[in-house]
C-alpha cells in the first residue's frame, strides 16, 4: 500500500467490528474497545460538561487526521484491513531471502514450468499495455499475492468488478494504458474508504495537498478523494503529468506516484541511474518505493489470468448511478426517503460525503439508477421548513449535549444518532457535531449566527499584515485570534497558500494581554520571540527601547505584553502522544505538526513543542 504504518496502527486490528447501527461509537468507546483507558466503573455524571480530548492516540487522533470526522463502520473496516495487509507484507518480507527463489526459474523458466507455481512461461508482455517484467522482484510479489497474501488479493479482485469498468473507460478516454488500473489496486485494494496513517485517502490514495492540486475538494463537508469517479479523473491527470515529467517512462512515473517526484529526481541525480531498475540497484529509493513498482506488475500478471493462480472468477455489481442536484444541506435520512432507498445505499454511492448530509451550498447526489426523476419530484414536494437540514457545531468548554440540543431545538437522541455517539453524556471540546434541524430552523440558526458574527466583526479595526518567511495562514490567523476561513474571506483567497511580502487584510479580535518577562535564549531573534507571544516586532522594540531589532543578546530580559493566544512550550513526557497534547491545548494534531514542522506524528520524551 502507499503508506507504511508499521506498529502505529496495530491497535486497530483489535477493534471489534460493528454489529449494528446502534452499536456505532464515539472516540471514547473505540478507545476502550482497543484496550485504552476507559471511564470509571460508575461512568460520567448525567449530561456531563464537555471535557478535553482523551489522553491517548486511539480513534481521537484518527478523527483529527480525518478533519474531525467520526469514522464510519466502512472507514474503520478499511483501516483495519490496511493495517492487516501491512502486517502480512512485513511478515512476508522478513521471511524473504535470495535463496527462496529456485535457481531453475532464472536459468530456464520453460523447463521449470511444470513445477513453477508462478507460471512465468505463460506470461506474455504483449498481453499488457504497461511495462511488465518477470524478474526476482516481481516474482517475490507474485508469490506473496498467491500465497500468504491470497485472501487480500481475493478482495482486490472482488472489488475490481465494481470499479474497473469506470477506471478503464476514463483511462481510454484520455489515451492512457488501460492497465494503469492496477496502480489503484496496489494503492488501495480498490477500497474507496481506504485511509492511510499519512492522511492519504480513496481508491488512488491522494494526500490532501495533491488532491487539491488536481481540483479535488477536501473540506469539512466533502472529501472528493473518496469519490471513485472524481479521484480517478484526478489520478488520470496526475499520472499523465508524471509520465511526461519522467520522459515517458512508466516505471519512474509509478515510483514518483508513490514516493514523490522530487525524491525520484533526487535519487536519479545522486545515483546517475536513468531508469527504475537502476535506482533499485543503486539502493537510493525507500524500500516501499522499491517494492511498489514490482507489486503493480505482479498484480497485473495475476489479474489478467486469475484462474492460472487458483483464484475463482470474481463477481460483483458494477458501479452505476444517476446524479441529481440537491440544494442546501439536507440529511441523508431525508434524501433516502425521497429516493425510496436506505441511507446505507446513499452512503455507498456517495463516499465523498463526510457528514451524513449534503453541504450547505448543495451537492450532486448519486442515486440508484432509475430513481432520479422520482427522487427530484418527491424532494420538490417537501416544503422547505419541513426538510431535515444540517448545521455544524463545534463543542466548546462548558457545553453539554442537552444544552446544544436545546439551542437548536433538537432532541438529544437525534444528535446522538447523527454523530454516532454511544455515550450521550460524554462529549469533548473541539468535537464537530452535525445537528439535524428543520429547514426553517436551519436557516434561522445560520442567519442568527452569521448576523451576530457580522455585527461583532464590523466593529473590529482593520489591520494589514505583511507575510514573512516561515509564515503559514493558520499561524497568522492564530496570532490575531481569528479563523483561517475568515482570513481567506477577507482577502478573497481560494486556498491557504501565502507568499513572502503578501499583504493580508485582517480584522483581529481584542485579546487580553499579560505582561511577562522573556529571557533571550541562544538562537533566538526578535521576530521569533514576537511570534511566540503573538505580538509584533515593533511592539517589542517600543516596550524595551530597542532601536536595532538585530541587536539582542543571549540572557537579555525583555518585557512582553503577551497575547492570550501566544506561543508557549510543552516538554513531552513519557506516555505522551500528539493526540493527548492537542486535546490539552484545544488544538489539532495537524496544528502541532505544522507549528513544529514535524515530519510525522512520532514524538519522544524530552522533546520541546511550541503550542498555543
Amino acid at each position: 500500500m502507499l503508506s507504511h504504518w508499521g506498529l502505529a496502527l496495530a491497535w486497530l486490528i483489535a477493534i471489534p467490528a460493528y454489529a449494528a447501527e446502534d452499536n456505532l461509537t464515539n472516540p471514547v468507546a473505540e478507545a476502550a474497545a482497543a484496550g485504552l483507558p476507559a471511564d470509571a466503573d460508575e461512568g460520567p455524571a448525567p449530561d456531563e460538561e464537555a471535557v478535553e480530548a482523551p489522553e491517548d492516540d486511539g480513534v481521537w487522533q484518527w478523527i483529527d487526521r480525518m478533519g474531525g470526522e467520526v469514522p464510519s463502520s466502512e472507514d474503520l473496516d478499511a483501516i483495519r484491513e490496511l493495517a492487516a495487509e501491512i502486517a502480512a507484507e512485513d511478515k512476508f518480507e522478513e521471511g524473504t531471502t535470495a535463496s527462496a527463489v529456485p535457481s531453475a526459474l532464472y536459468k530456464n523458466p520453460k523447463q521449470a514450468a511444470s513445477t513453477d507455481p508462478l507460471k512465468l512461461d505463460l506470461v506474455d508482455p504483449n498481453d499488457f499495455d504497461i511495462p511488465i517484467e518477470t524478474n526476482a522482484a516481481v516474482q517475490k510479489w507474485i508469490r506473496y499475492f498467491t500465497g500468504s497474501g491470497r485472501k487480500h488479493f481475493e478482495r482486490y479482485l472482488g472489488r475490481a468488478q465494481i470499479y474497473e469498468p469506470m477506471i478503464v473507460a476514463e483511462l481510454e478516454a484520455h489515451g492512457l494504458p488501460k492497465d494503469l488500473r492496477y496502480v489503484a489496486m496496489i494503492e488501495s485494494g480498490y477500497n474507496a474508504h481506504a485511509y492511510s496513517h499519512a492522511g492519504a485517502a480513496g481508491l488512488w490514495q491522494f494526500i490532501p495537498s495533491t488532491g487539491r492540486l488536481y481540483d479535488l475538494r477536501v473540506d469539512w463537508w466533502v472529501d472528493d478523494r473518496r469519490d471513485p469517479a472524481k479521484a480517478t479523473d484526478a489520478a488520470v491527470e496526475y499520472l499523465t503529468d508524471l509520465h511526461k515529467m519522467f520522459g515517458g517512462n512508466w516505471e519512474l512515473a509509478w515510483a514518483a506516484y508513490n514516493g514523490g517526484p522530487g525524491r525520484v529526481r533526487s535519487a536519479m541525480k545522486k545515483s546517475g541511474a536513468k531508469d527504475f531498475w537502476g535506482l533499485v540497484k543503486a539502493d537510493v529509493l525507500h524500500s516501499e518505493t522499491e517494492n511498489y513498482v514490482p507489486k503493480i506488475m505482479a498484480a497485473a500478471i495475476i489479474s489478467k489470468h486469475p484462474e492460472r493462480y487458483g483464484f475463482e472468477p470474481a463477481s460483483g455489481t458494477r458501479l452505476a448511478y444517476q446524479v441529481a442536484q440537491v440544494d442546501g444541506s439536507v440529511s441523508l435520512a431525508a434524501l433516502a426517503g425521497a429516493a425510496e432507498t436506505d441511507e446505507e445505499t446513499l452512503r455507498r454511492l456517495n463516499p465523498g460525503l463526510r457528514r451524513f448530509a449534503t453541504p450547505p451550498e448543495g451537492y450532486g447526489l448519486r442515486v440508484p439508477v432509475g430513481k432520479k426523476d422520482a427522487f427530484l419530484a418527491k424532494l420538490s414536494e417537501i416544503p422547505r421548513d419541513e426538510r431535515v437540514e444540517v448545521v455544524r457545531h463545534t463543542v466548546v468548554r462548558g457545553e453539554t449535549l442537552s444544552k446544544i440540543a436545546a439551542r437548536y431545538e433538537v432532541p438529544v437522541d437525534v444528535i446522538s444518532k447523527a454523530n454516532r455517539l454511544k455515550n450521550v453524556d460524554h462529549i469533548y471540546v473541539g468535537l464537530s457535531l452535525v445537528i439535524p434541524v428543520s429547514g426553517g430552523s436551519a436557516g434561522a440558526a445560520v442567519a442568527q449566527a452569521a448576523a451576530s458574527e457580522s455585527a461583532e466583526e464590523a466593529e473590529r479595526p482593520v489591520a494589514t499584515y505583511t507575510v514573512k518567511s516561515g509564515d503559514t495562514l493558520s499561524g497568522v490567523a492564530a496570532r490575531y485570534g481569528v479563523k483561517v476561513a475568515d482570513v481567506q474571506r477577507w482577502n478573497e483567497m481560494t486556498n491557504t497558500t501565502i507568499f513572502v511580502g503578501q499583504k493580508l487584510t485582517l480584522r483581529p479580535k481584542e485579546t487580553p494581554r499579560t505582561e511577562v518577562v522573556h529571557t533571550v535564549a541562544s538562537g533566538e531573534n526578535l521576530s521569533r520571540i514576537a511570534e511566540k507571544y503573538g505580538v509584533s516586532v515593533r511592539e517589542l522594540q517600543e516596550l524595551n527601547g530597542i532601536d536595532n531589532p538585530s541587536h539582542i543578546r543571549v540572557g537579555q530580559k525583555l518585557k512582553v505584553q503577551a497575547a492570550e493566544n501566544a506561543w508557549s512550550t510543552y516538554t513531552v513526557k513519557a506516555g505522551d502522544s500528539l493526540g493527548a497534547i492537542a486535546g490539552r491545548y484545544s488544538c489539532s494534531v495537524s496544528d502541532l505538526v505544522a507549528w513544529n514542522t514535524l515530519s510525522s506524528t512520532v514524538i519522544h520524551p524530552g522533546q520541546v513543542l511550541k503550542v498555543r
